[in-house]
């Protein structure tokens, strides 16, 4: 079923389906630091950047910030966070391509609209 988002009802033995049809209108480059997301309903995004790379949804990622090591000193690397350029997964995510070569997070839209600002 496209379009729709299924989801279990539990506590009533039922199942349901919630209609989770987002959709981008635009999404601008407005800073080095800033990508907007223009969606259909009307509302705005403001993702800074740096939050989408710290919270880059890849297994890779997602291991390491799970599972990091509090002594770990992380080097900061401005490079890094150069957005290269976005590119569209299906009819659900996009997948940003950084400078330094990372490239496999897929942001849905759902994640994207929670790590707005």
């Amino acid at each position: 079923m496209q379009g729709k988002k299924y989801i279990k009802n539990i506590e009533n033995g039922i199942d349901d389906f919630k209609n989770s049809e987002m959709k981008i209108r635009q999404i601008d480059q407005v800073s080095s630091e800033v990508l907007v997301v223009s969606w259909e309903d009307g509302d705005q995004s403001f993702l800074f950047l740096k939050k989408l790379r710290a919270n880059c949804p890849c297994a890779a990622c997602k291991d390491e910030r799970e599972n990091a090591d509090p002594l770990k000193v992380l080097a900061y690397d401005p490079d890094s966070l150069e957005l290269k350029r976005w590119r569209w997964v299906g009819r659900y995510a996009i997948a940003l391509d950084w400078s330094d070569g990372h490239n496999t997070g897929i942001y849905t839209y759902e994640y994207l609209r929670e790590l707005s600002e």
